[in-house]
């Protein structure tokens, strides 16, 4: 049996012969498109904005914003429809937002690695179980002769004496005591002229590692802008 068509109900307003039972189907696509990036603008505006996923008082705000540039680009479409259509979508546009934040996120790790790559100082990285997670290349060539790159998944403390590793563990329990404890002098090594320092590695507040941080005190040899 063939499906019967809704009957439209019509009302004339200032003129105009509006379709009053009108549903978000039916709109032109160009109209659709529009109104799905009002309505991703606004969600995203206020996440942004809040840093949290919007309550029932948002959603009425969000929505409301939405409504203003629907009228204002002389769109017709039942209010009650735009509700809707962000109730149903509301899921899918906080998985977009978390997407678009992942996508950024990895666009920025290359920029990181490239700092801590280019840096001509070793630069170790341990987790709180001092496990080697990465070796910078001036790292993996300074450390060739006990392994270089294959230090890498190796416990740290294997290449301290004992009363190093308490030191050691003493700093980090440092660390976790208190995000405000980040960096620590711990020697200044008199035949490469540099000082060294252990620094926490955090997630927000977390401790999450540590790494030796080494600051050379010999003047720089290399002439000034010498790309030739």
């Amino acid at each position: 049996m063939a499906k019967s068509k809704k009957t439209k109900i019509h009302k004339k307003i200032d003129g105009q012969i509006l379709q009053m039972n009108k549903q978000f189907s039916n709109l032109k696509m160009k109209q659709k498109d529009k109104i799905t990036g009002w309505v991703y603008e606004e969600y995203k505006k206020y996440v942004t904005e809040h840093d949290k996923v919007p309550d029932l008082l948002a959603d009425e705000q969000i929505v409301e914003a939405v409504l203003d540039k629907i009228n204002e680009a002389q769109i017709w479409i039942p209010d009650e429809e735009i509700y809707d259509y962000y109730r149903r979508k509301k899921p899918q546009l906080q998985k977009r937002l978390d997407n678009e934040k992942v996508i950024k996120f990895k666009s920025y790790v290359s920029f990181y690695k490239s700092i801590v790559d280019q840096d001509r100082a070793t630069v170790v990285i341990c987790n709180l179980k001092h496990e080697i997670i990465y070796m910078n290349p001036a790292a993996v060539t300074s450390y060739a002769k006990r392994g270089g790159d294959k230090l890498i998944g190796r416990s740290l403390l294997d290449c301290h004496s004992p009363e190093s590793r308490d030191k050691i563990q003493q700093v980090v329990d440092w660390f976790a005591a208190d995000e405000s404890h980040n960096i620590v002098y711990t020697f200044h090594n008199e035949k490469q002229n540099k000082d060294v320092y252990m620094v926490a590695l955090r997630d927000e507040s977390k401790l999450i590692g540590y790494y030796e941080k080494h600051e050379y005190r010999n003047s720089e040899t290399m002439k000034p802008y010498d790309l030739w």
